[in-house]
């Protein structure tokens, strides 16, 4: 289990999100915080016995309301961690990971959002 609150760093500021829902398949967390609302899923998908594709996804939504409580956008990221083909191996999910983080500096996604590729 991951905890009853999780703790995430959102413009260099640290935020707990406590747990609303857990279940076999996942988790969620939520904040409401002033003109922000925080809410972060973990999910697991589990293939079949004997069938490949075990994932997990994490999905951040960050909510961005006015001062009079009016949504002015929603801005998510979220990353999945898949194995095909074999056994889950720690390592190399974290060197995936680390690979794709890696490459999502501040240019980068400014040139995602632009619409490069």
């Amino acid at each position: 289990m991951i905890g009853e609150s999780i703790a995430i760093t959102y413009n260099g500021v640290s935020k707990t999100l406590p747990r609303l829902n857990q279940d076999n398949f996942g988790a969620t967390y939520f904040l409401e915080d002033g003109q922000l609302r925080y809410n972060l899923n973990v999910k697991h998908t589990i293939p079949q016995k004997g069938k490949p594709g075990e994932s997990h996804l994490v999905r951040l939504d960050v909510e961005h309301y006015d001062a009079v409580g009016v949504l002015l956008r929603t801005a998510s990221a979220w990353t999945v961690i898949r194995t095909d083909n074999g056994i889950q191996d720690k390592t190399s999910s974290d060197r995936a990971t680390s690979a794709l983080q890696s490459f999502l500096t501040a240019a980068n996604i400014t040139k995602i959002i632009g619409r490069e590729s």
